[in-house]
């Protein structure tokens, strides 16, 4: 993905970071690249936006109900075993 303009910080790093950055988990120096890159970067901003608009409706449907500490341990291990690769 990239909108075919140069960046500082390239659209696959910048992806990499999108969890770090949506959670507020992410250094002060990498923050400020991907939010410099996310003004610059149309389709950045979009999967960003997706990312945001995902976690958003997760966060609607799962609140108030409890699970199990087997299930969240099994759910956990699950993500672990995700990998993404971004390609340019």
């Amino acid at each position: 993905m990239s909108c075919g303009n140069p960046h500082a910080t390239p659209c696959t790093e910048v992806l990499s970071l999108t969890y770090l950055y949506l959670d507020n988990e992410i250094d002060e120096v990498h923050y400020l690249e991907v939010t410099t890159h996310l003004t610059e970067c149309p389709p950045c901003r979009d999967s960003y936006a997706t990312e945001v608009s995902i976690k958003a409706m997760v966060k609607r449907s799962c609140s108030g109900t409890q699970i199990t500490d087997d299930r969240r341990a099994r759910i956990v291990a699950e993500l672990r075993q995700i990998s993404i690769t971004y390609l340019d």
